[in-house]
């Protein structure tokens, strides 16, 4: 079974991503490539009732984002500004921050 590199991952990066800026509230700006998505997600209002919601995130490198905290401002180079909520490492080398749009 192949496992991926870290040159497989930033090769990945490279081709799908996008260009983002990280303003950490402890201080410091980092600049990193990562794939963004926007997907609509169904959201359960109570009662039977569902509405769509979009849920922005990255997928990034551990390493580019190392010290990312909750309340970290990103900007998504052609997407928008956005506050990191949810920080998802998978163990694999790749993290994906949940965002909320500012």
């Amino acid at each position: 079974m192949p496992i991926e590199t870290v040159s497989d991952r930033l090769l990945m990066l490279s081709d799908f991503g996008v260009p983002c800026t990280m303003t950490k509230q402890s201080g410091g700006v980092s600049r990193f490539t990562a794939i963004f998505d926007n997907q609509h997600e169904l959201e359960d209002a109570g009662g039977g009732v569902s509405f769509s919601v979009l849920q922005p995130q990255l997928t990034c490198r551990d390493s580019d984002v190392s010290g990312v905290q909750y309340g970290d401002a990103i900007v998504v180079t052609g997407q928008g500004n956005y506050v990191v909520r949810v920080i998802m490492p998978d163990g694999t080398g790749i993290t994906e921050l949940r965002l909320e749009a500012q």
